[in-house]
């Protein structure tokens, strides 16, 4: 095996991981960033919108690089911008082109000097001391070993920290079963303007890409009317299922979410590969559903599904401190800040048994996550970001989206990089230190 050094390594490429990379490479660190997939972008890269980067007042709490990657994906015409919503639980929503973020981030992380390997995923970690000395990964070469000054793990189930013997928890405390999954996928010839109006929870009005006039791009509410349909063709276990689904563009739905697969932890190979399966199934009886019942999309039909099943919960890296629900819907403020979030907690019932939001209460309608969250308890020189950070499973289900992670990320790469940098590990950073890299780079904490 070859030894390969970098000053900082992030092993994911997803929202967390590309915000970590930049955060890392403009202050000067040289980054590798290993990608499993042959792309940047993540949940990003599957048509998901960007939701939330605004609280329940309108006031935008996440900024930087998460605001530069949609500032060149508008500029392209890969983006809407960001719609305040009302009603429903979302305050913004920004619709997305899910291959020109992958096309945007891999430009934003190039200029910004990053190397990037893709298809290549981390399966070891050489630990000394408690101190993380080098990472083996996987790809078409065989095995590589890889020496940085500080590793930032943005894999979303923690595999980097598992492999190095940090603690963590999986799932919800009780009995550890993971928030229930969804196979998104995208749908050609729609009316999108006549399938919305059956729907009218958290209206986006906007003219799509395209078109010549404003109506809403957004399908966001329950089925229950077809309950006796689904029931029978034994689409869902139960009635009332809920639907989600949106468009930049005329005539298709970039994303449909509705497919849900419970009762499976993404972060074992098996039970994922099971869940890819049930999805697919699913995503069958669902179009042929849509085709035969709702209006506008007699002719749909699937362009394009994410290559890999949308995962919203795994392991949660045991950290410094671990965020709370109670800090959450309390909007708790903390000294060493470097992430703000405005998302309300949003449960999908691990069981398969519908969904459910909690708001956060405080008067700003928003709240802190401090640093401590990304510094794994007993692994030196490792960083963690995105949602496999340290928090209950209740917190996560608020942290977990996409501009947290992005917030997160950013910052665990300039902590990364000053690490790298002093020869320091990542707890002893001053965390004036990241805020003052964090403000220089447009984040708002």
């Amino acid at each position: 095996m070859n030894l390969k050094k970098y000053d900082v390594i992030v092993a994911g490429g997803g929202t967390a991981g590309i915000a970590a990379a930049l955060g890392a490479a403009r202050e000067g660190a040289s980054v590798l960033v290993i990608e499993k997939n042959a792309y940047l972008g993540g949940t990003a890269a599957s048509g998901l919108p960007f939701i939330d980067f605004f609280n329940r007042d309108g006031k935008q709490v996440t900024a930087g690089i998460a605001e530069e990657l949609m500032q060149r994906l508008f500029s392209e015409r890969a983006a809407l911008g960001h719609i305040r919503t009302q009603g429903g639980h979302l305050n913004s929503v920004t619709m997305i082109d899910p291959e020109w973020v992958k096309i945007s981030a891999e430009e934003m992380l190039l200029e910004s000097g990053c190397s990037i390997l893709y298809h290549t995923f981390v399966c070891a970690a050489d630990v000394e001391g408690g101190c993380l000395n080098s990472i083996t990964a996987a790809n078409k070469n065989g095995l590589t070993k890889f020496h940085a000054g500080c590793f930032i793990d943005t894999t979303g189930d923690g595999d980097l920290a598992k492999f190095a013997g940090a603690r963590y928890s999986t799932g919800r405390e009780s009995d550890g079963l993971c928030q229930a999954m969804s196979l998104l996928f995208k749908l050609g010839d729609v009316d999108v303007e006549k399938a919305s109006a059956l729907f009218s929870e958290n209206p986006i009005v906007a003219c799509p890409i395209g078109g010549d006039h404003a109506y809403n791009l957004h399908i966001s509410g329950n089925l229950s009317r077809w309950d006796d349909v689904i029931l029978k063709e034994n689409l869902f276990p139960h009635g009332g299922h809920n639907i989600w689904a949106g468009t930049m563009r005329e005539n298709e739905l970039t994303y449909v979410n509705t497919v849900r697969v419970s009762e499976k932890n993404g972060a074992d190979a098996w039970e994922l590969s099971e869940a890819e399966i049930e999805g697919r199934r699913q995503m069958k009886k669902i179009i042929r559903f849509l085709n035969a019942h709702v209006p506008g999309m007699e002719k749909a039909h699937i362009t394009s599904v994410p290559n890999g099943i949308g995962v919203r919960e795994t392991r949660r890296v045991e950290g410094e401190y671990i965020l709370t629900m109670d800090d959450v819907l309390q909007g708790r403020k903390f000294e060493d800040c470097i992430a703000k979030n405005g998302y309300c907690i949003d449960i999908h019932d691990p069981k398969g048994n519908g969904w459910g939001v909690t708001h956060i209460q405080s008067e700003d309608h928003c709240y802190d996550i401090p640093y401590r969250c990304i510094v794994p308890r007993r692994i030196d020189r490792l960083l963690v970001a995105g949602r496999c950070i340290s928090a209950t499973s209740e917190a996560l289900a608020s942290a977990r989206i996409m501009p947290s992670c992005m917030a997160l990320g950013q910052a665990a790469g300039a902590a990364a990089a000053i690490s790298a940098e002093k020869k320091i590990c990542p707890r002893e950073v001053p965390v004036r230190e990241i805020q003052a890299a964090l403000r220089k780079g447009g984040a708002w904490i």
